[in-house]
């Protein structure tokens, strides 16, 4: 048994659920993309990338996070960054991933065929498992800011895609004046096509937002931590079993919280809502997901037993089939006994 935490935290195994792809396209292999598809970024050596990167407030991350996804011009790009992200997941002891990727800021800036694009990623995800046999699945994202035309076609590469790792649809970009009834026909369509429905919500707007999204049923919201400001709203997340995926390193890069300190996570666990750390954009925000355990641990007042229950969270909530949450369940269980971390029997969530 291993009793120092940060071996502890090497040691566990880990899913995660909330990363996206454009976000994990490493400095080197932006510059790599950027050289040899004729990107005009204004940028010719890794220093000038490097600065990119170092980002200083939410514009500025948003034109990094445009000009990386930019970047993937062709097929084979979104091949490659999605074995570098597998690849780095397994070696931090990463099980299974899902991950979220826009299609329609592909089809828009590159004129990349969605269908193209979800093969891409299947066999980037088929070499990781034969390499690592870390599971990747995927999350088609609508973003918000886009009309509800391309949401229904979104929807329907979901039910489409669903033999090659597509698992749900998600939604994101600007929630303030963006609220997910907006998209209400596509969202009920694909919930009636059996497809989960995983959007972003009370990070940048409040707990209405949260609220907003509840109406369409999701089995995780991504963020969600502003729920903390409406005790009644926590209460209907803890009896409704939904998780929220909670970024703190993103969260404090982006400035929606100021501290270490003010993040609501504590309170999010002891109000009894279940939770699991994701990177969001990792590459953006220099992290990793055993960087967002250590800041949780040091800074955020979680203890590592707590950090497998978000784990063991993570699993139930995953868009995967019951046998196979069942199986991945029993393994991590098996594994945290192990490092001394067993943990009581959880609830089952259904999908």
């Amino acid at each position: 048994m291993l009793a120092d935490v940060d071996d502890l935290i090497r040691a566990m195994p880990k899913v995660e659920l909330h990363v996206h792809l454009e976000g994990s396209v490493q400095p080197e292999t932006f510059l790599r993309l950027s050289r040899r598809n004729g990107t005009w970024t204004g940028l010719s050596d890794t220093d000038a990338v490097a600065e990119l990167f170092n980002f200083r407030d939410l514009d500025a991350f948003l034109r990094l996070y445009s000009e990386c996804a930019a970047v993937l011009r062709r097929p084979e790009d979104f091949v490659l960054v999605t074995v570098e992200m597998g690849l780095r997941a397994a070696s931090q002891g990463i099980r299974y991933l899902e991950v979220t990727f826009s299609p329609h800021t592909h089809l828009r800036a590159n004129g990349i065929p969605i269908d193209e694009q979800i093969d891409a990623v299947a066999a980037g995800a088929a070499s990781v498992r034969r390499q690592t046999g870390t599971q990747l699945r995927f999350i088609m994202d609508h973003v918000r800011d886009y009309p509800l035309d391309e949401c229904w076609r979104t929807a329907e590469w979901c039910v489409r895609g669903r033999d090659r790792g597509i698992a749900g649809l998600g939604l994101g970009g600007t929630e303030r004046g963006r609220p997910a009834s907006l998209f209400a026909p596509a969202l009920t369509w694909a919930h009636e096509h059996g497809v989960p429905f995983v959007p972003h919500a009370g990070e940048a707007a409040g707990p209405d937002s949260v609220w907003d999204a509840l109406a369409f049923a999701p089995t995780r919201i991504g963020h969600g931590f502003r729920a903390a400001e409406d005790p009644e709203l926590l209460t209907v997340l803890r009896e409704r079993q939904v998780v929220l995926e909670i970024c703190p390193t993103s969260n404090l890069r982006t400035g929606t919280v100021s501290t270490p300190a003010s993040h609501p996570l504590r309170r999010l666990i002891d109000a009894g809502v279940a939770v699991t750390l994701g990177t969001d954009d990792p590459a953006m925000f220099h992290t990793d997901l055993t960087a967002e355990y250590r800041l949780a641990v040091r800074d955020l007042g979680l203890t590592v037993k707590e950090l497998a229950a978000a784990n063991l969270a993570g699993i139930g909530a995953a868009l995967l089939p019951g046998a196979e949450r069942d199986r991945l369940a029993a393994e991590f269980r098996a594994e945290y006994r192990k490092l001394g971390l067993a943990l009581p029997p959880a609830q089952t969530i259904s999908i």
